[in-house]
């Protein structure tokens, strides 16, 4: 599926005119949540189990460093990368059930690669890409072990140039994760998705 996809960000990258205008471009936004889920398998005290975690944290400010193709009228390649900040748990479900939060809770922190195409009107555009999300996990569970493997996901949105220098865009954004934790009497993998969204205000140059 990710070979198709990037076969056709390839094919709309080609389709870019021969003089294309590239521009550097550099962003703050505010993205209102992360939702993660995750499956896990484990075994504690020599039990094995299994869990689904549906979480939710909190809101954040991100800053962000493009290279775009700019130019108006046709497909254009995009690329960049989105520095998310620390954020805590405000909402956790496991296996269906609501579970409270502490103060102490777990943190996520993703910063998103991103590389794709975009069409542009002369004003409107519609990016999509691949992205790769950079991962640090903090657990609230004192493991003596944890490891964070990194995945491939997707961004899709709708923009605006309202004048020749700024834009404005809303985006949303994914990326696959895995994690690996282990404690004195317990060991869990669980795989899943990160997903957010971004209102993002850019200055082109």
């Amino acid at each position: 599926m990710v070979r198709f996809i990037a076969f056709i960000l390839l094919a709309m990258a080609c389709a870019s005119p021969v003089m294309a205008d590239w521009r550097v471009g550099l962003q703050i936004g505010y993205s209102p949540n992360y939702l993660v889920k995750l499956s896990g398998t484990g075994v504690s005290g020599g039990m094995p189990y299994s869990a689904n975690y549906d979480l939710e944290y909190q809101s954040a400010v991100e800053l962000g460093i493009n290279l775009w193709d700019t130019s108006p009228h046709a497909w254009g390649v995009i690329s960049g990368f989105h520095y998310g900040a620390e954020r805590s748990v405000s909402k956790a479900t496991i296996n269906g059930t609501s579970v409270p939060v502490s103060s102490d809770a777990s943190k996520y922190q993703t910063h998103f690669l991103y590389v794709g195409a975009h069409y542009r009107w002369e004003s409107f555009y519609i990016p999509i890409a691949i992205t790769y999300g950079i991962t640090k996990f903090t657990t609230a569970m004192g493991a003596q072990s944890l490891e964070v493997k990194n995945g491939i996901g997707a961004l899709l949105g709708l923009g605006w140039f309202f004048t020749d220098n700024f834009a404005i865009e809303y985006i949303g954004r994914s990326a696959g994760t895995e994690l690996n934790v282990s404690t004195a009497s317990s060991k869990e993998t669980s795989k899943g998705m990160i997903s957010s969204a971004l209102l993002n205000l850019k200055l082109f140059f």
